[in-house]
């Protein structure tokens, strides 16, 4: 029954990443640029529940050929959160208009708007959440499989911040 219930549940998450990440797939097929890899951690204790909303704080890095990033922030959830998670990480591929990216100026400060969902059983979760934004919402955050340890489920809207970690 527990291998049958986890099964589902994966199921459930694999279709639901695949509706949310539809329109970054388009994207990467169209004009743009694979600009790095940006990984972002949840910070122990900061998280803000409310009736349908939550926050909770963000360190992030951005990775490039050319070098990497330091950002600090905050990712907002409006919606469905039925859950209860820690130790959150959240993996993305950027990609812009341009690859004229130069380290050190931050380019990736700014706010983001998107949708997420997530899933977990037995203090192993999974979920997609994918940005749009950045400088004249010009980029994309792709997204890969979030991964926390937590249980419950989530579905919604979600927005970011960033700015440089200094």
């Amino acid at each position: 029954m527990k291998i049958a219930r986890r099964i589902a549940l994966m199921l459930f998450i694999t279709s639901l990443a695949g509706v949310f990440s539809l329109p970054a797939a388009r994207a990467a097929e169209g004009p743009g640029v694979s600009l790095g890899s940006l990984t972002c951690k949840t910070l122990p204790g900061t998280r803000v529940r409310l009736l349908l909303s939550s926050s909770v704080a963000i360190e992030c890095t951005f990775k490039t050929a050319a070098g990497q990033e330091q950002y600090k922030g905050e990712i907002g959830f409006l919606g469905v959160d039925l859950s209860k998670k820690s130790e959150e990480t959240l993996h993305f591929t950027v990609l812009g208009l341009a690859a004229d990216i130069k380290m050190g100026s931050h380019s990736l400060a700014g706010g983001y708007a998107g949708a997420s969902v997530a899933a977990g059983l037995v203090e192993k979760g999974y979920g997609s959440t994918q940005f749009v934004g950045g400088v004249k919402k010009s980029l994309s955050l792709v997204p890969s499989i979030d991964t926390f340890k937590g249980t419950g489920i989530s579905a919604g809207v979600s927005r970011m911040h960033l700015e440089p970690k200094k």
